[in-house]
């Protein structure tokens, strides 16, 4: 049965990336210049996805927002509402009504892999599986579900074990059959009170079905905290295709791969690629990159970057220390007393303000 449907699971809360959750959805925090739910978008577009259900808590309208109707990627969007947060295993229940009788691919959508999704997809088509799974070998699989293999096909799955049958992390993309909706039904919630997908393709097992699994090689990433989406800032700013579109000096210097948008002015200063900056922006007399992404509209004068996500709309003067591995958000004001010489680390949300005074 061919995949054209997929899911991505937007309803997750994101305590741990806090403040910077706190008024954007995890899902819409900027890596690379957009949104990680926009890559996503992109790689499902590419795998030949031609519908979309987007799964949200109730009254999240940021998501709607951005996502619109799919067009923009080439897909149409359905806007599915998961009332409350009981795992994964329920999301997709909520999403019966799309899903109908269809293959399809579930994504979290707080994920981002080197993987082709098309790739992934055309082996479940060959295999004729009930489910396909995508995993990772991983140092320490404690905090993952985690499948155990025998001859070659998925022979069972656990969620966190204490002792772990494998190495081999599931990686948060899948594809199932619709048979996975009926095994739903079949389960009962967890420990934690949800409703597990692991125990949901175990419940396909133990009625004979056949679940393969698919070994990621590349970059995963779960953004989970602020750490994770440095890291998927840098892994998709060295894949972009970055140009200079606006103005810089010549008494700056460049260095590797470096992007400047439309209408933004780079004025005696050091950039070391990546890097990528946003339009109508300002940057003068600093020390910016390797792997730093600014966003539009923003300001950054007297100041060093190393690797750092800034949002829109943000200002970050006399830091000659530099601020490395931060995520600073929009309409931010970071102001410095041009005295500091040691770097600086800040995780700082929408709309603040920090001023430093010398001592």
């Amino acid at each position: 049965m061919a995949v054209r449907k997929a899911i991505i699971l937007c309803a997750g809360e994101g305590t741990r990336l806090r403040p910077l959750s706190f008024s954007v959805p995890k899902h819409l925090m900027s890596v690379a210049g957009q949104p990680l739910l926009g890559w996503i978008l992109e790689a499902l577009s590419e795998a030949g996805i031609e519908q979309v259900g987007v799964i949200t808590p109730p009254q999240e309208e940021a998501i709607r927002e951005f996502v619109a109707d799919g067009a923009a990627w080439g897909m149409s969007a359905t806007y599915l509402v998961q009332p409350e947060p009981l795992g994964l295993a329920h999301a997709v229940k909520c999403a019966r009504d799309f899903l109908d009788d269809d293959a399809f691919l579930m994504y979290l959508g707080d994920n981002a892999l080197e993987q082709s999704l098309g790739e992934f997809i055309d082996e479940f088509e060959r295999s004729e599986a009930d489910a396909t799974v995508l995993v990772k070998q991983v140092d320490d699989p404690r905090q993952y579900g985690v499948v155990e293999m025998r001859d070659g096909q998925v022979a069972g799955l656990v969620e966190k074990p204490p002792d772990p049958p494998s190495n081999l992390a599931i990686v948060g993309v899948y594809v199932f059959q619709p048979a996975i909706l009926e095994a739903i039904d079949r389960i009962a919630p967890s420990a934690r009170g949800e409703y597990e997908i692991t125990d949901a393709i175990q419940q396909l097992l133990d009625d004979g079905g056949k679940v393969m699994a698919h070994e990621l090689t590349g970059f995963w990433e779960d953004a989970a905290a602020p750490p994770d989406l440095l890291r998927i800032n840098r892994f998709y700013l060295d894949r972009l295709d970055l140009a200079v579109h606006g103005l810089i000096n010549e008494a700056s210097s460049t260095e590797g791969a470096i992007g400047i948008g439309v209408g933004t002015q780079v004025t005696n200063c050091a950039l070391s690629g990546p890097c990528r900056v946003g339009n109508d922006s300002v940057l003068a007399n600093s020390d910016i990159g390797p792997s730093v992404s600014i966003g539009n509209n923003c300001r950054v004068v007297g100041a060093k970057l190393r690797n750092c996500i800034v949002e829109d709309g943000t200002c970050i003067e006399n830091f000659p220390g530099g601020i490395v591995d931060s995520v600073i958000g929009r309409q931010v004001s970071l102001q410095g007393d041009g005295c500091c010489s040691q770097p600086t680390r800040v995780i700082v949300g929408d709309m603040c303000r920090i001023e430093t005074t010398g001592r």
